[in-house]
């Protein structure tokens, strides 16, 4: 019985300031998380340009995380992760002590109380709390974590490959026993230091004296609490999937069921990872703020003596007044919104070693639109690629065009060469019809056209076709991407290796990657080459290794059979062209229950 009643007391209390909690943690989390990615993602950039990497693998992870900048930057995340949650928790003991007096509060009021008690933690060193703190936020969070490190690159093999040892899964149950081992005496040491105003060895003391008798009903309602939490998430996270399979189904052409639903899935998860984190830390302190109460008050003779007797914290110092923190909470919103904004014009920070095996649209979706074009961009958008190869030249009076042959004859019927042609008179030249008469009257776009249309949308392969030593081509696409300024949503490739050299002397921010057809020598070792892009068919496990060991991803071309897309998936290519995005997302992501998932939906609906 007081097991039902503790749990039905966490409800009551997370229920006087629910409405303001969830608006503060949405608003919290929000406006941080932009921000700590941005700067992640440069410190991440910082560490690859000081190692001399230009991309983090499986083989080359140990000796990255020993270089000096790395360490350096690591330490600086884990400082601003560290005060991010100690702020978090804050907040919510500010809340829950208020709710716990049933005095409501509001969502800036929450941020202005915990501002404060995070401050004063600080002045006083408190800062075994802030590690404790952390340990408890990692404990909660631990199964969202781990989803959430199964989607990051090099961690995902990693962690495939320790968890296929036979030793992988107890020794991940230790390392969650150990974190248990930690939190559970130091469960109400965050009260003791922001409510009762301790030392953090009083606070240790006080948290141990009021556990005496009572860990095993701790760890149950705490542990009730995160299960019931988890369940609900992966709950709305199957509907969500079973939904999404109903609507491909009931609205898509077969051939797009499976790619929707594989792509909807991990945005899916995302979401619900955001929002089962906002509600893990609520129930999580909400249950603590019943149990602290609930044993306190045993103790001293009534059930909110400890929290009466500290109550909230109301001098905030000259620096904390509300027009300050309002003054600081438009400042950071406004650099939040700006980074949002940046990421979803230009593409998204991180997303090179966030990512699993990425799937690149050879020459647009060359199979759906004419190559090359506006319209295969698009299509590529629509099948949902990660990148679309283009293939970029010089016309007479120097402007840069998308076109793949040295003359019109494929495209157009035509036999005169582009490069002795203006643009004006290219312009003019209908590269649609030969494909379909849906596309009769389709034109070469410019890469400045088709900066703009893959904007935020789509990353961009440019292949800079060799026209010779004497062309000014790298320096001009180097500056019309610069110009654009999506040198972070664009990585630049050549069959010769001086273009790359010049691209990277033009613009040192952009990604260069050497095109060949075999695989001879230590070319990737060149300091113009950031990535390889290889004939699939020259590829091997000894040489993806190589070439991962050198801080380099490998692309492989042009993969268009489901068993060659295998092939190179097990090799453990980084990135996959082809003419097919829909098979290629079918093949490298499929999974049996999602394909079993779509074939009784057709059953049961036709």
């Amino acid at each position: 019985m007081a097991f039902k009643r503790r749990l039905r007391e966490t409800g009551q209390i997370v229920r006087v300031n629910g409405r303001s909690i969830v608006l503060f943690e949405a608003a919290y989390r929000l406006l941080a998380l932009p921000l700590f990615l941005r700067i992640a993602d440069a410190l991440m950039r910082f560490s690859l340009n000081a190692s001399g990497y230009s991309y983090v693998t499986v083989n080359n992870l140990g000796s990255f995380l020993a270089k000096p900048a790395t360490i350096a930057s690591l330490c600086t995340a884990a400082a601003l992760l560290l005060l991010g949650v100690m702020l978090e928790a804050g907040c919510l003991v500010t809340a829950f002590q208020a709710a716990a007096r049933a005095r409501r509060m509001s969502a800036l009021s929450i941020f202005l109380g915990g501002l404060s008690k995070t401050a004063e933690e600080v002045r006083r060193g408190s800062w075994p709390w802030f590690l404790v703190a952390a340990v408890h936020s990692c404990l909660i969070h631990l199964f969202l974590l781990y989803r959430l490190l199964c989607h990051v690159k090099p961690v995902r093999f990693i962690l495939t490959a320790l968890m296929s040892e036979r030793w992988g899964w107890p020794a991940a149950a230790c390392v969650t026993a150990l974190f248990a081992a930690t939190a559970l005496p130091t469960a109400f040491v965050g009260f003791g230091c922001m409510v009762e105003r301790r030392s953090f060895k009083g606070s240790l003391r006080r948290s141990l004296e009021l556990l005496r008798g009572n860990y095993v009903q701790t760890a149950l309602v705490l542990s009730l609490c995160n299960v019931l939490v988890i369940a609900a998430a992966v709950f709305l996270y199957l509907a969500a999937v079973v939904l999404t399979a109903v609507f491909a189904v009931r609205f898509l052409d077969q051939r797009m069921e499976l790619a929707l639903l594989l792509e909807a899935r991990d945005r899916i998860e995302f979401v619900l990872i955001f929002a089962a984190g906002i509600a893990l830390s609520a129930v999580h302190y909400g249950a603590l703020t019943v149990l602290y109460v609930y044993f306190g008050g045993k103790q001293e003779g009534s059930a909110f003596g400890a929290l009466d007797s500290a109550g909230p914290r109301t001098a905030r110092g000259r620096l904390l007044t509300r027009r300050n923190v309002l003054a600081l909470l438009s400042l950071l919103t406004a650099l939040s919104a700006v980074s949002v904004a940046d990421a979803a014009r230009n593409g998204g920070v991180g997303e090179d070693w966030l990512s699993e095996v990425q799937i690149t649209a050879h020459r647009g979706s060359s199979s759906s639109a004419p190559e090359n074009t506006l319209p295969a961009l698009e299509a590529a958008i629509e099948e949902m690629a990660d990148f679309a190869e283009i293939d970029v030249q010089e016309t007479l009076d120097g402007h840069l065009i998308l076109f793949h042959d040295r003359t019109l004859e494929r495209m157009a019927g035509d036999s005169r060469a582009v490069a002795s042609m203006t643009f004006e008179e290219l312009s003019q030249v209908d590269v649609g019809s030969w494909f379909s008469q849906e596309y009769a009257g389709t034109a070469i776009p410019t890469l400045s056209e088709a900066l703009e249309t893959a904007r935020g949308r789509l990353k961009l392969n440019i292949e800079l076709k060799n026209l010779g030593a004497a062309s000014d081509l790298p320096e001009k696409a180097a500056a019309c991407i610069q110009k654009s300024g999506l040198s972070r949503q664009c990585v630049v490739t050549s069959t010769s290796l001086d273009y790359l050299r010049r691209v990277k002397s033009a613009a040192p921010e952009l990604y260069t990657g050497y095109i060949a057809s075999a695989a001879y020598g230590a070319y990737y070792q060149d300091e113009a080459v950031d990535f390889v892009s290889l004939l699939s068919g020259s590829v091997s496990r000894r040489l993806v290794e190589a070439v991962h060991e050198s801080g380099k991803e490998v692309h492989v071309w042009t993969v268009n059979r489901k068993s060659e897309l295998e092939r190179v998936r097990l090799l453990g290519v980084d990135n996959v062209i082809t003419d097919d995005p829909i098979l290629a997302r079918e093949t490298l992501y499929a999974e049996e229950n999602a394909e079993h998932l779509l074939e009784r939906l057709r059953e049961m609906i036709r």
